[in-house]
């Protein structure tokens, strides 16, 4: 009852996540699309995602993980070789 907001946490998976990984605030929000976050635009791979609440003091609850998650919002080449007649 004493949430005051989330802590959205990210890694390599080849690394461990812990609450030393990369972490953005996510503010209240209880969905968020990835790709509203500008810092995760330039990432691309396989990554392990976790999620924390955050109460008024500042603590942090356990880490909830998602593992494996592959990120990838680079846009394809344009096609070569086309033509319309």
């Amino acid at each position: 009852p004493d949430v005051v907001g989330y802590k959205l946490y990210v890694e390599t998976s080849t690394s461990e996540l812990t609450y030393d990984s990369e972490s953005f605030d996510l503010g209240t929000q209880t969905s968020v699309d990835l790709s509203s976050i500008p810092a995760l635009l330039s990432k691309d791979g396989v990554f392990h995602i976790g999620v924390t609440a955050v109460d008024a003091a500042g603590n942090e609850s356990d880490m909830s993980v998602v593992m494996n998650v592959p990120l990838d919002f680079q846009a394809p080449l344009p096609p070569m070789g086309v033509s319309i007649q």
